[in-house]
């Protein structure tokens, strides 16, 4: 072995060109994406071929993602060549699992909402996450594929592709032809249940409405097994049914109201169709329909249907009761002459709806008279302008609208017509009223001086007159 063999005592990782007293050394990454190459010179004069580099490369088995340009320059100038990348592979790549993306809040938390002042309202935690039929409930994004590798020895490294994800349709909901998103397939409220993504129609609370819940507001039935508690309220575009009492709280359905227990401490409840309670104590009422109560202390119903009070107590003491259809009751006022104001039949809201109707039929009716004028007019021309023949089609297009408006009107008018007459039969009917009980039947008043029993009170030529039965 030469004297510059011994000199600089290679081991089998460094290669040397001995001519030129120099040593290339190539070094590989542990994960065989990348070699480096260093070159050693023993002085300036010593210099290195391209041949010596492919050959170091080739002795490491380095085959792929040689830079050839670099070695031309290492070829130049050989310092250059510290650790540097002489080579590199293509990094395989996994691919990526499927995932949901949920468009709804799929957590228990109740976040209060902040206000505009920098306040926290804490009666809405949106408690209920309503939906509405067609809405996405979830996006499913589909796994990608994974991209292979190559080493720079040559070898191919496999890379794993992403895994799928499957929906988890639950209730009335249902998933696109593309299995690709989760549609609620109903109004209603999302609730996970085995994991499974829910559409229920019907909100159930077993609980108090409260702290605990915020205000409530769904467009399905809402039934709460516990009580309202004060200040907070309930919207529903549908029954709202309430196992315990309503104390100070507000109640709003587009449908009926069902308090099983009752109302009390200035609650308001407002239904479109009946309310039924067991009592109402200090509150008011409003409803398109009936209501019915076992007994109505100090408070303010108003209903265009009828007032029952007739079960176990069926008493009305104190505050102001206005039925359209009438009120039946067992006992009306108190022993000590509690002011208590009862009004059925015709009112004047009644009354102003109708006028406000008639005098809007009879403007309508006018309008059109002109608008009749002006198409006769345009009608009996030979030949009109372009701008003839549009204002002919918007005057034609104005009086279809204003005949499809009185068409609507006149239906409206004819129902308060029977309405109306319905209503002028209208009684207040109890088995006691005590005096303090003040009546007025369509537009006429009537105080109550004595005890009277078993009595019906309706209007009669004129004036309200009462019959024992």
């Amino acid at each position: 072995m030469s004297d510059v063999n011994l000199k600089f005592n290679l081991d089998e990782d460094e290669k040397r060109c001995c001519s030129n007293l120099c040593r290339i050394i190539v070094d590989i990454s542990d994960d065989y994406y990348k070699a480096y190459i260093t070159v050693k010179r023993e002085n300036e004069e010593a210099n290195i071929t391209k041949e010596d580099i492919y050959k170091a490369l080739e002795e490491k088995k380095v085959v792929y993602g040689i830079d050839h340009n670099l070695i031309e320059s290492i070829v130049r100038s050989p310092d250059i060549a510290d650790k540097i990348v002489i080579a590199q592979g293509e990094k395989h790549k996994n691919g990526k699992d499927g995932r949901i993306i949920f468009n709804i809040d799929t957590t228990d938390s109740l976040k209060p909402q902040m206000l505009p002042n920098g306040k926290v309202n804490y009666k809405n935690l949106h408690f209920v996450k309503q939906v509405s039929k067609g809405d996405i409930l979830a996006r499913k994004i589909n796994p990608t594929r994974g991209e292979n590798g190559i080493t720079v020895t040559g070898r191919t490294i496999k890379a794993k592709h992403g895994k799928d994800i499957k929906f988890k349709a639950g209730k009335n909901v249902s998933i696109s032809n593309d299995g690709t998103l989760l549609i609620a397939d109903i109004d209603g409220i999302v609730k996970i249940i085995d994991e499974k993504i829910n559409v229920i129609e019907v909100l159930e609370i077993n609980k108090d409405v409260g702290v605990s819940t915020g205000n409530i507001s769904f467009s399905g039935k809402v039934i709460v097994k516990g009580n309202v508690q004060q200040g907070y309220t309930i919207k529903s575009n549908d029954d709202i049914e309430i196992y315990g009492i309503v104390e100070g709280a507000e109640i709003i359905s587009m449908e009926s109201v069902i308090i099983h227990k009752g109302i009390h401490n200035s609650s308001k409840v407002y239904a479109e169709k009946d309310v039924k309670s067991c009592f109402v104590e200090n509150s008011k009422i409003e409803a398109k329909g009936d209501v019915t109560c076992d007994y109505v202390m100090h408070s303010n119903i108003l209903c265009n249907g009828k007032m029952h009070v007739n079960k176990k107590k069926g008493i009305v003491v104190g505050g102001f009761i206005k039925a359209r259809k009438g009120v039946n009751a067992k006992v009306i006022g108190s022993n000590i002459g509690t002011i208590t104001k009862v009004e059925v039949g015709i009112d004047e809201e009644l009354l102003n709806e109708y006028k406000s109707i008639k005098d809007r039929i009879k403007s309508i009716e006018e309008n059109i008279k002109k608008l009749n004028k002006i198409i006769e007019i345009l009608e009996v021309q030979n030949e009109l302008s372009e701008h003839s023949k549009e204002e002919l089609q918007k005057t034609l297009s104005t009086r279809d609208k204003y005949i499809d408006e009185m068409n609507n009107l006149q239906d409206k008018l004819d129902y308060l017509n029977l309405t109306i007459r319905e209503l002028k039969d209208s009684k207040v009917q109890a088995k006691i009223v005590y005096p303090g009980v003040k009546l007025k039947i369509n537009n006429s008043y009537h105080n109550v001086r004595d005890v009277l029993e078993n009595v019906t009170f309706m209007k009669e030529n004129g004036e309200i007159r009462f019959f024992h039965y």
